[in-house]
């Protein structure tokens, strides 16, 4: 295989793939209210189906982007693929939450095990001038899933039925698997080091105490929860320092653009799904539209990023990336800062106004930061680099996720949603866009942090 013809290969199965996982994310989060009537979801339950798929991604993105550095990036993504076509399959007959709830878990294994390595392999397939309009192109897939999820998820959910969602995921999926499967080219730079399976551990089950502890906050316990989590990540750190191949080296946390940069990705892709999970709820409850409507209104953000985001790689290619990064930060935080006002009364135009503002900054931050902080590091860091960005933008998730279910827990309690509690649930959403106003306008300056001389 030629070097042009590789690379062209590696474009397109990463458009595939980062295609397929944002569309069902997207598509299933219009047809979470109808998934509540049809299986009997309270209103807390309702907030884990997103939540539970994120943490399971946060615990696996490390691990599996090391264990691509280790036994190669190409066999792990495959292998992720091949998982969450599965899983997808069988989503669509469920006939319990927590059967749904369950499968999700395995179709989150799959996901990370893509995302943690689909970054890596362009990164080592391309050169540091080339990779910032790769992953421009790459982000076209990803947010043409979050157009496609919220319009086709809207319009399926009225005309056939959300279980039709999941078919339609594992078509796509089978589709993938054998453009994928004709790739023969494989990277494992890291052959002759071990896994740190202590390490693992310790991160995984600290980020699930820490998670879990939202959901139980209004109870005694759920302090103690968020305490022994906090407790767990410093030993983790501890363990890391010490440990020889180490899960996550410590010493690339010294490098202040690898450090800042996962800062602000947690902070910006947090607030990003947390609010696409809040308007579903706003514009379906509080507005009474229905899911096409909805659907249409939700894919207004990533239209705007699958325009901008080309452009902003091909920038950070001639430009400082950081520059692109902090521009995005603050359109960012503009669009989140208008939508925190609005109210069952506000006009339309108004809240469709906030929310394109909104996916411009997302757009504009997405493939500078990508760029910045996975070329900052050696190569044979290259899979672990890009898996912790993965698995902080999928903290930053949990975490904005975490603060809906704790305001949901706190304003409605753990009932289904109904209008006797609309008013509560448009308290919560009110509230939880605010706090994360506040948390966005800190990654401004995060942004702005960077290593006077980058490794590329």
């Amino acid at each position: 295989m030629d070097n042009a013809d590789m690379k062209k290969k590696i474009i397109i199965a990463g458009l595939l793939a980062s295609f397929l996982t944002p569309f069902v994310r997207a598509s299933l989060n219009v047809a979470l209210p109808t998934i509540a009537v049809e299986l009997n979801m309270s209103a807390v339950f309702l907030t884990w189906l997103p939540t539970l798929y994120l943490l399971v991604n946060a615990i696996l993105y490390i691990p599996f982007g090391r264990l691509g550095d280790l036994y190669g990036r190409k066999r792990i993504f495959q292998y992720g693929l091949i998982i969450f076509t599965i899983s997808s399959f069988f989503s669509a007959f469920s006939i319990s939450g927590e059967m749904l709830l369950i499968i999700r878990i395995f179709q989150s294994i799959g996901n990370a095990m893509i995302f943690a390595n689909l970054y890596a392999i362009i990164t080592s397939a391309f050169p540091v001038n080339e990779r910032g309009g790769v992953f421009g192109v790459i982000s076209i897939g990803v947010f043409g899933g979050l157009i496609f999820g919220p319009v086709l998820g809207g319009l399926l959910t009225e005309l056939v039925g959300w279980r039709i969602l999941f078919a339609l995921d594992s078509l796509m999926g089978i589709v993938a698997a054998i453009v994928i499967s004709q790739f023969k080219y494989e990277w494992a730079e890291a052959t002759s080091e071990k896994f740190d399976i202590i390490g693992a551990i310790i991160l995984s089950t600290s980020l699930t105490t820490i998670i879990y502890s939202f959901s139980t906050f209004d109870q005694k316990y759920g302090l103690f929860l968020a305490i022994a989590g906090i407790i767990g990540l410093s030993l983790f750190y501890q363990v890391e320092k010490r440990t020889e191949f180490p899960l996550i080296p410590m010493e690339l946390f010294n490098n202040k653009t690898f450090t800042f940069g996962n800062i602000t990705g947690l902070i910006n892709y947090g607030v990003f799904v947390t609010l696409t999970f809040l308007l579903n709820l706003y514009f379906q409850y509080i507005k009474g539209f229905d899911p096409f409507t909805t659907g249409l209104i939700i894919a207004l953000p990533s239209l705007s990023m699958i325009i901008v985001s080309p452009l902003a790689g091909r920038l950070a290619d001639r430009i400082e990336p950081t520059t692109l990064t902090t521009a995005g930060m603050i359109l960012t935080t503009i669009g989140l800062a208008i939508m925190a006002v609005i109210n069952k009364n506000t006009n339309l135009i108004v809240e469709i106004g906030s929310i394109l503002i909104f996916g411009c900054g997302i757009g504009l931050f997405y493939s500078p930061n990508t760029k910045a902080v996975v070329s900052s590091v050696e190569k044979r860091y290259f899979g672990v680099a890009n898996a912790t960005l993965s698995n902080m933008r999928s903290m930053g998730q949990i975490f904005g996720m975490g603060i809906a279910m704790l305001m949901i827990s706190l304003f409605i309690g753990n009932v289904e949603i109904s209008p006797a509690n609309y008013i509560e649930l448009s308290q919560s959403i009110r509230t939880t866009l605010i706090i994360l106003s506040l948390i966005c306008s800190i990654g401004i300056f995060t942004s702005l942090i960077k290593e006077n001389n980058q490794t590329t």
